[in-house]
């Protein structure tokens, strides 16, 4: 029944029901009774209504029940949201990216961030087709609906209040295309439409919401926590010990969630003009060193401290919402981009904490409170001596005059002092030539590649130079990695600058295992990437430390072949 062949023709179903009608008359007799009559007139009259019935029937779309089947889950893939909070708020002037018609000003969820790679935090990777319910509804409790009207969004999620238990984006196919429908993940953190929402499409939520009281926040426990870190990630010694020294002393869940977030908001300076991104190299030199950064580094370093602690944690991405004059409903601008963590406490569903100051501190973090050593006047006189000398005293006097201990002195001063200058000159000289020496190898090896007459040659050359950085830096290079591995690699310790890498790479493997060289055109635009590559690494690791880098002989002691 549910194979491809296609309905049977309409005659030969109206066929075999009139054969099998047949064969229910009575025998041929003389005298018909009026029972046969009856039996007759009933036999014709369901014979038609079967045809009617089947005719309808089988002008309509075969049922098939490997429709039923559950579509597989599928990630959603692209830049991380919490990446593109600046994106958003660097907009001038500032657009509209959704209105609605609740009265009051909410925090609207766009998307929650369940997964963390060492590099960004990433949306769940379980969504499913779903139907327009999302969530259980109380019935002790009121629901309201609010109609949402997107903006200038640019983005692939619809924004959700939290409670959202209903929304209206019906499932349906036309013309073999996937539709409009609906894609929820396990906890429902997002909504993801199949069709992308685009400027003015309107859809209506149905929302339950809850006053958690704190009273009840204190008593709950969390639920079971999912494993957040992938692709063989692991926290360092130092961010563990500092996790578990936060939550030390607190006795519920609510506490320990409480006490990350209040640690985060008093130790650390937020501070809008530093490097953006949240890798884990970011994240650990944030919590151990510089403890100053931006919100979005307040709320990724929150996850993963909340994680080390066992609390089932996600980070949520979205916008705060303004109410507009006369009850006009509310709106959200693309300035009021806003990131935050949530703890998932079991029935009372994900609640919200702030780890992020109230404002920008410029001030700097503090230096530490221990006592202040002495420091010694140099406007004090020495201590006057009681000795006296004895002129009676028959012991020749071998001491030098003051005129002889001026002139030795001043010798000796005079002999340290050309002895530690040509000491400084000879080691300057030294440091000069070391310096000179390996900036003019690596020099001479970088306009060697960037010149050499085959295409092929300059793609390697390219993807060299970038790997020569990253070796540079301290990353390991093993020969026995693929290019796009060992770019995957740099991405784990050095963020987003080592992605400029990846269309490096991509051209240096079809360079080697390719019949087609590569075009002059992509070899120049590899070199671009690099320079690109280098600026962006500079940029992130500081200028001190990419100048050591620039003098390292680790890239020419590796003994790559150019």
């Amino acid at each position: 029944m549910s194979a491809e062949a296609g309905a049977p023709p309409l005659w030969w179903v109206v066929a075999w029901v009139v054969a099998a009608l047949a064969t229910l008359l009575p025998h041929r007799r003389r005298t018909r009774s009026g029972l046969a009559m009856a039996h007759a007139a009933i036999m014709t009259v369901l014979a038609v209504v079967t045809v009617l019935v089947a005719g309808s029937a089988l002008a309509a779309e075969r049922f098939d029940p490997r429709a039923r089947i559950d579509a597989p889950a599928t990630p959603e893939t692209g830049i991380s949201p919490l990446a593109r909070l600046d994106e958003w708020r660097s907009r001038v002037p500032a657009v509209e990216v959704f209105r609605s018609t609740l009265s009051s000003a909410q925090r609207w969820r766009l998307v929650g961030l369940t997964r963390y790679d060492g590099r960004t935090w990433l949306p769940a990777d379980d969504y499913r087709v779903s139907s327009s319910v999302v969530g259980p509804t109380d019935p002790d409790e009121a629901t309201v609906r609010a109609e949402v009207r997107i903006g200038e969004l640019d983005a692939a999620w619809l924004p959700m209040v939290d409670r959202t238990v209903e929304v209206s984006v019906e499932v349906s196919v036309e013309d073999g295309g996937d539709g409009d429908g609906l894609r929820v993940d396990e906890t429902r953190s997002g909504l993801l439409p199949i069709r992308a929402p685009e400027l003015g499409t309107v859809y209506e939520l149905v929302l339950q919401p809850q006053d958690v009281q704190p009273s009840t926040l204190a008593t709950a426990r969390v639920a079971t926590a999912s494993e957040v870190l992938v692709d063989g990630v692991e926290l360092s010694p130092a961010t563990l010990e500092l996790a578990s020294t936060i939550v030390a002393g607190a006795r519920t869940d609510a506490e320990r969630a409480e006490a990350i977030a209040r640690h985060l908001r008093e130790q650390y300076v937020l501070d809008f003009d530093s490097p953006p991104g949240h890798s884990l190299a970011v994240l650990e030199l944030f919590l151990e060193r510089t403890k100053r950064g931006r919100d979005e580094q307040f709320v990724a370093a929150y996850g993963l401290l909340a994680h080390a602690v066992g609390l089932p944690v996600r980070i949520a991405v979205g916008f705060q919402s303004e109410a507009l004059p006369g009850g006009g409903g509310t709106v959200a601008s693309s300035d009021q981009a806003i990131a935050w963590p949530e703890v998932d406490f079991g029935e009372l569903g994900w609640i919200a904490f702030d780890p992020v100051p109230a404002q920008a501190n410029t001030a700097p973090p503090a230096q530490g409170d221990g006592a202040v050593a002495p420091i010694g006047d140099d406007t004090e006189e020495p201590p006057v001596t009681t000795a006296v000398p004895t002129p009676d005293s028959s012991v020749p006097d071998d001491s030098p005059t003051p005129d002889t201990v001026d002139e030795t002195e001043t010798s000796a001063v005079a002999a340290t002092a050309v002895g530690a200058g040509v000491t400084l000159v000879i080691a300057a000289t030294v440091l000069t030539g070391y310096v000179l020496c390996v900036l003019a190898l690596k020099s001479h090896r970088r306009r060697r590649r960037r010149a050499a007459t085959e295409p092929a040659a300059r793609a390697l050359g390219a993807f060299r130079s970038g790997v020569d950085v990253l070796v540079d830096l301290g990353q390991r290079a093993d020969r026995s990695r693929t290019d796009l591995e060992l770019v995957d690699a740099g991405a784990r310790t050095l963020g987003e600058p080592a992605l400029h890498l990846t269309p490096v790479a991509t051209v240096a493997t079809a360079a080697v295992h390719s019949p087609i060289e590569p075009t002059p055109e992509e070899c120049e635009r590899a070199w671009a990437a690099i320079e690109s590559f280098e600026q962006a690494t500079a940029a992130r690791v500081g200028r001190l430390r990419y100048v050591r880098a620039k003098v390292s002989t680790r890239s020419l002691r590796r003994g790559i072949p150019d």
